[in-house]
Formats: structure tokens, C-alpha cells, sequence
């Protein structure tokens, strides 16, 4: 990725790594007991989609849904 500011360029890179099955177990709990999206993603150094369509992966349709509703309230 590519930045300007005040007329420098700076050359940003993005690491691609991916998580390990340790992590997205713990991603996952933390998920279930309700830590925030934003958070999760800046403990483990990915982006709030990452998150997302991990806990989506891990979980089934109905228990997604259902866990979703909740964190809306």
C-alpha cells in the first residue's frame, strides 16, 4: 500500500500471515463471550473482516445468528 503525506510517499507493507488454530480458538471464545470485533482484530493483528469471517467459518449458521442477535442488544 502506498501513502502520501505532506508530499512524501511512504511504501506501507502488508504482512500476510494467517492465524494459527490456537488463535482462532481463542478468537472464537473471546467472540462468544462477547469481546468487541475492533478489539479482537488489534490484539491479533489482522482487520475486523478477518475476524468476522473467522467466527463465521468456525461456527455454524444458526449459532452465527444467534450470536449476533445478542451482541446487538
Amino acid at each position: 500500500m502506498i501513502t502520501s503525506y505532506l508530499g512524501y510517499i511512504e511504501i506501507i507493507e502488508m504482512i500476510s500471515r494467517r492465524l494459527t488454530k490456537t488463535q482462532k480458538a481463542e478468537i472464537l471464545e473471546a467472540y462468544r463471550d462477547g469481546d468487541n470485533t475492533n478489539a479482537l482484530a488489534a490484539k491479533y493483528h489482522c482487520t475486523p473482516n478477518t475476524i468476522n469471517r473467522t467466527v463465521k467459518t468456525l461456527l455454524s449458521e444458526s449459532e452465527y445468528t444467534l450470536l449476533k442477535k445478542k451482541r446487538s442488544k
